[in-house]
């Protein structure tokens, strides 16, 4: 069994640190579906394939899912306001290589990083919310991460739709990753001074082993329905 390093923990400024993790969230929530809208002009400016299309938006959840247990781990052992504060670092910097992508296959490759920085970042969230709301506000902080959580496709679809159609800068499709950055940095900034110091649990293990075969499974299921049409390859 795991032991928890226990401490006190300050509450006061709870719902404050609520805004913050969920504002994260909604940060990934809506990037799993705002590249959808933007589809028709990144494979006409990328040259990317209709698979090439498929695998950047499958390949950001597939990483996600894979790699989402481990991030909850590495919360458990270098503490959440630690591993939040690097997966949405992380998630800001994958953003912006996903905004200067130059072609169909890098495009793929950094949403592998972004989908793997957005496993550290979300289970860190959930973490957050049952250290700090063990009374009776739990539930409504529970209501509010489920709200923000079912607003986010909503928002993604909307928020694609309105930054395509303004081309902000002439950026055009890159916005929708551009946009991350401001408001990456602006969730550092908040949690940096408003999280507070979690327990840790001792004796937590990662499973290097079972993720990394996860993630190969996942690939070779999923790989051929994306790429086999591609590769002429038969049913």
């Amino acid at each position: 069994m795991h032991q928890i390093v226990s401490h006190p923990v300050d509450t006061s400024r709870r719902w404050l640190v609520l805004a913050t993790v969920v504002a994260a969230q909604l940060m990934f929530g809506i990037d799993a579906f705002i590249v959808n809208v933007a589809i028709p002009t990144i494979a006409a400016e990328l040259h990317a394939s209709a698979a090439q299309i498929e695998a950047v938006i499958a390949i950001y959840l597939i990483a996600y899912a894979t790699l989402v247990v481990t991030g909850g781990r590495l919360g458990d052992i270098y503490g959440t306001r630690n591993v939040f504060i690097a997966g949405v670092a992380g998630f800001t910097v994958t953003s912006l290589w996903c905004a200067l992508a130059q072609s169909g296959p890098e495009l793929i490759v950094a949403r592998l990083a972004q989908g793997a920085t957005a496993a550290l970042m979300v289970p860190q969230v959930l973490a957050t919310i049952h250290l700090l709301f063990a009374d009776a506000s739990r539930a409504r902080a529970f209501g509010i991460y489920g709200i923000v959580l079912g607003l986010a496709g909503a928002a993604g679809f909307l928020a694609g739709g309105v930054l395509v159609t303004l081309d902000l800068a002439g950026v055009g499709w890159r916005a929708v990753f551009f946009v991350n950055v401001p408001f990456g940095a602006v969730i550092i900034a908040a949690a940096w001074k408003l999280l507070p110091t979690a327990p840790r649990r001792a004796g937590t293990r990662l499973d290097i082993p079972g993720a990394i075969v996860l993630f190969f499974g996942l690939l070779c299921l999923i790989g051929p329905l994306l790429f086999g049409h591609d590769m002429h390859w038969s049913p």
